[in-house]
């Protein structure tokens, strides 16, 4: 557990020194958005799935001998569209997994809508995202189709006009309503991205 904790908050620090910085330069590196209303893009992601903690019963998806979750993959085709020059929404479809201690598979296919707003410091974006959809759950033979909210934000190297390379990092909020009971899972995504502007 405080080796997770200690993990994920060197994670956040490293990010943030890694974009305040860009921030404080001030205007001179601050641009206006090169993008219009009606531009689009097109991304891959991939990377790797970190179960976090399960709510209510406050259990550590990690921790434990043995762990009750692996590390896993995670995968997703995003397309959004300009609808200012730096707020864009549009859609995601996407798959992670991950293991029991027994081997059995827990797939998950988010489905979902985001909006993002993207902060452009020539040659960095910075996109700031937050989705809303349906998460589908397998495990072994059961099904469900949980809410998902998953905020997130992205680091992205403006290789040229058409191509911008960079990380996502995601922070998926999975919540399960079955019959008279409920839960919340969190899972942490971080996946490398290749986005096509268009």
């Amino acid at each position: 557990m405080k080796r997770l904790c200690s993990l994920v908050c060197a994670f956040v620090v490293l990010l943030a020194c890694t974009v305040t910085p860009l921030f404080a330069a001030g205007d001179s590196g601050n641009i206006p958005s090169q993008y219009t209303l009606g531009d689009q893009t097109m991304s891959i992601n991939a990377g790797l799935f970190i179960p976090l903690f399960l709510l209510p019963t406050g259990t550590v998806l990690l921790a434990g001998s043995p762990p009750h979750l692996s590390l896993g993959g995670v995968g997703s085709l995003s397309w959004a569209a300009y609808v200012a020059p730096q707020i864009r929404i549009g859609a995601e479809i996407g798959g992670s997994f991950t293991f029991s201690p027994n081997l059995n598979a827990l797939l998950m296919l988010p489905v979902i809508a985001k909006a993002s707003y993207v902060f452009t410091l020539y040659p960095f974006e910075i996109p700031v995202t937050l989705g809303v959809g349906m998460n589908i759950i397998s495990y072994v033979d059961q099904h469900y189709f949980d809410f998902l909210i998953r905020p997130g934000a992205a680091f992205y190297y403006i290789f040229n006009s058409s191509w911008s390379f960079g990380l996502n990092v995601n922070y998926w909020i999975d919540m399960q309503f079955s019959g008279s009971t409920s839960r919340t899972g969190n899972f942490l995504e971080t996946s490398l991205t290749a986005l096509y502007h268009y």
